[in-house]
């Protein structure tokens, strides 16, 4: 492989409190079968054991790497952006790993489509210690498919994807405690042609502490991107489908907001026939060990 004639990519990896994984994410992106690839990874504050582990391989591997205190999430992705070259990027996460020729397969799309801003592939899910639980196969399709993100027909992992390093000096990261790849997924997506290879391509750790609390963070962060199209004419169809969502998540141990919130929305001709509305109906019944 000539890496002469390579576009270059940025793999932005943001590291946090992840000790047990963060070596094997780092050489996940080390190991891939292509060869032109700018690693840059920031240490945001860790407590743990992650910066003299990151600091090791990086004296072998001589990527780019910054260990500072904590400023969050959206702060890190900016910087490394800023600190970016390439003409691609990919981002990467200190508890997630790719497939080895993950980023190979993904250039290789976007150099033969060049109408294409971002692409992105199928992921498999895996436990704490690595061992795959569930191979996510969702109805993706390629090309103009605003529509179809805004409905939620299926979701976008940031880990499966790489995009043009140019959309990012046109997009602007939304302030929000709850950082959700959805919000730039629209955004390329209301703007340009994106692509899907059917693939796994990356592995996604699902911890076994995933705390439920995070569900309404996630609501309004999710409310709020969804409301940003409300001039689109697929915006009515695609906050119903969103209400019906919300409706289900907060159905089993949150239910005065369900009720209040979500529920009357929902009561309308069109939804009377909904499986998805009598299931949430049946888990709002249905008492919660803990409920909010």
């Amino acid at each position: 492989m000539d890496t002469n004639n390579l576009p270059l990519v940025s793999v932005l990896l943001p590291s946090y409190n992840h000790e047990k994984y963060v070596e094997e994410a780092i050489l996940s992106v080390v190991n891939q079968t292509y060869k032109n690839i700018e690693l840059i990874v920031i240490d945001d504050g860790s407590n743990d054991n992650s910066p003299k582990i990151i600091e090791k391989l990086q004296q072998k591997y001589r990527f780019k790497y910054v260990h500072r205190e904590n400023r969050g999430l959206i702060k890190t992705h900016e910087e490394m952006i800023s600190l970016s070259n390439g003409k691609y990027i990919s981002f990467a996460s200190s508890d997630d790993y790719y497939v080895n020729n993950k980023i190979e397969k993904l250039v290789d799309y976007l150099e033969g489509n060049i109408d294409y801003a971002m692409v992105f592939s199928k992921i498999i899910l895996v436990n704490n210690n690595s061992q795959e639980i569930e191979k996510i196969n969702e109805n993706y399709i390629s090309g103009n498919i605003f529509q179809f993100l805004l409905r939620g027909d299926f979701f976008i992992n940031g880990l499966s994807a790489i995009i043009k390093s140019s959309i990012y000096k046109e997009y602007k990261f939304i302030q929000q405690e709850y950082i959700d790849d959805l919000n730039i997924w629209l955004y390329v997506a209301s703007k340009y042609k994106i692509g899907f290879i059917d693939e796994y391509l990356a592995y996604y750790r699902k911890h076994d502490n995933h705390m439920s609390g995070n569900i309404l963070k996630m609501q309004e962060s999710e409310e709020m991107i969804i409301n940003q199209y409300k001039d689109k004419e697929c915006y009515k169809e695609a906050i119903n489908e969103w209400n019906l969502r919300w409706f289900h998540n907060t159905s089993l141990c949150y239910k005065k907001i369900a009720f209040t919130k979500y529920l009357p929305k929902l009561l309308k001709p069109k939804n009377l026939f909904r499986l998805k509305l009598y299931k949430a109906l049946i888990r709002f019944l249905i008492p919660c060990s803990w409920q909010r």
